[in-house]
């Protein structure tokens, strides 16, 4: 009996003795697990006071294990005020009273070197037999590269949001999905009313195409900025509009929405109207002092030499050859004088309209300017509109300049015809080709003529020839 005793207790030694041993080996496998965790692990006791901290802790807040442990966690890596201004001391008191509301939580916390990051915390209360809270553990993970990308994103949907330009968003039908305060200010319609809106609501009619125009090239790619166009306020009201349109991708490169800036310009195109009104005034006076003043003195001076040529009949014969030399410049001078004032004050396009004053453009363009100019046009074309026989006479007046100042050109062609899309005006010409430039390095020349388009609710598009040159074509509502 008493070797069996012996027999029984040394086997429950060893039992013991192995069961130690693979306590031991299993603390060493979990000190090993937490030491090496690429996360922040601490134990922090319930005077706030920390007792563990992990070696990833240790590199990521830049305290050694003597340094930081027995200190509080509040002066240490918790700041005594977060950025917003609340009290640690109130953040730790609220913990430690109810633990469960913070099973996971977010705060900022703070470096040795003085650097703040945020954490997002798990953390568990440990404890003890009469279920008295002893610690509580903790493990977190460091978000303040996130923290700051929401900050970004926060900012950036607040400057979206009150920004002074209408800012929209368009599903691939359409239908508006986004709309800012700028948008509510600009076109009158609140969000939640846009919300349920297409964007052809806030399109006139005569823009229509133009919109499925401008989608097919922002999808191809093409980056659209400071297009020009027209939009349709809640209370009719046309405005006009300069915009930038830009798809936006998925994550497989899918285009999934299109965005919109735009910012009413109606106001400075009021201004430039008006500015462009004064011009063509001071254009027509100057016209009028070229033909009524400069021609009568010239005319003066050709009766006079004439005169003059008759007074010295019997005088020496190259005295009488100059003064009739005199006469005949001063004659060429008057008829030169009379076909600018002529292009500066079309007189024809009161009397005679569009077409007329078109055809004696082009015939005094080719005297003055030294190029051989065409004008031909279909028999249904007319244009009654004042304003707009203007409008399209000097747009052609323009690119008659840039073709022969600037492209050299030696031939122009101009055709004025009406099709089902409305009237088109073409001119081409010879010169050099136009070359490729931004939008926002044209010269002052074609961004007029694309204002004066824009006036008679047209587009202007400008291109190399198919022969070479350069092609400009504008194409405006009939009846207008």
């Amino acid at each position: 009996m008493k070797g069996e005793k012996t027999k029984k207790i040394n086997d429950l030694t060893a039992r013991l003795e192995h069961t130690q041993e693979m306590l031991h080996v299993s603390e060493d496998k979990y000190r090993q697990l937490v030491e090496n965790a690429d996360c922040i692990i601490l134990r922090m006791a319930k005077d706030g006071k920390i007792a563990f901290f992990n070696e990833f802790a240790q590199k990521f807040f830049g305290y050694t294990e003597q340094e930081i442990l027995g200190q509080n966690i509040i002066g240490t890596i918790l700041p005594e005020k977060d950025s917003g201004g609340r009290q640690s001391k109130e953040l730790i008191k609220d913990i430690k009273q109810h633990p469960e509301r913070y099973t996971t939580h977010e705060n900022e916390m703070v470096c040795k070197d003085g650097r703040r990051v945020w954490v997002a915390w798990a953390n568990k209360a440990i404890h003890d037999e009469q279920r008295h809270t002893t610690e509580i553990l903790c493990v977190g993970h460091d978000i303040t590269e996130r923290k700051h990308m929401e900050k970004q994103l926060h900012l950036l949907a607040a400057a979206v949001r009150n920004s002074n330009d209408a800012i929209t968003i368009l599903d691939l039908e359409g239908n508006i999905i986004s709309w800012n305060l700028g948008a509510e200010r600009i076109y009158g319609y609140s969000e939640a009313e846009a919300m349920k809106m297409h964007i052809s609501r806030i399109i006139p009619g005569h823009k229509q195409e133009e919109m499925l125009g401008l989608t097919e090239r922002v999808l191809q790619g093409e980056s659209v900025e400071c297009f020009e166009t027209q939009r349709l306020t809640k209370k009719n009201r046309i405005l006009d509009i300069s915009l930038t349109a830009t798809w936006l991708n998925d994550e497989a490169g899918r285009p999934f929405a299109m965005t919109t800036t735009e910012r009413d310009i109606t106001e400075r195109r009021c201004l430039e109207k008006e500015i462009l009104d004064i011009t063509e005034r001071e254009r027509e006076l100057i016209g009028q002092e070229m033909h009524d003043g400069m021609g009568q003195v010239l005319t003066g001076m050709a009766v006079m030499s004439k005169g003059l040529a008759l007074k010295l009949k019997d005088s020496s014969s190259q005295e009488r050859k100059d003064a009739l030399t005199i006469a005949q410049l001063a004659n060429k001078a008057i008829a030169q004088t009379r076909d600018l004032a002529k292009m500066l004050y079309p007189v024809d396009l009161e009397t005679g309209g569009l077409v007329s004053a078109l055809r004696t453009l082009a015939s005094n363009a080719g005297k003055t300017m030294g190029a051989t100019c065409r004008f031909r046009c279909g028999k249904s074309v007319s244009v009654i509109n004042l304003v707009e026989a203007k409008q399209i006479y000097r747009i052609v007046q323009e690119a008659i300049t840039n073709a022969i100042r600037h492209g050299k050109a030696k031939n122009i062609n101009i055709k004025l015809r009406l099709t089902k899309k409305g009237m088109i005006l073409s001119v081409e010409n010879d010169g050099l080709d136009f070359p490729k430039v931004s939008p926002h390095q044209t010269g002052v020349g074609l961004k007029i003529m694309q204002y004066r388009a824009h006036l008679i609710g047209g587009t202007l598009t400008i291109r190399k020839g198919d022969k070479g040159g350069t092609l400009i074509t504008c194409i405006f509502p009939k009846g207008r």
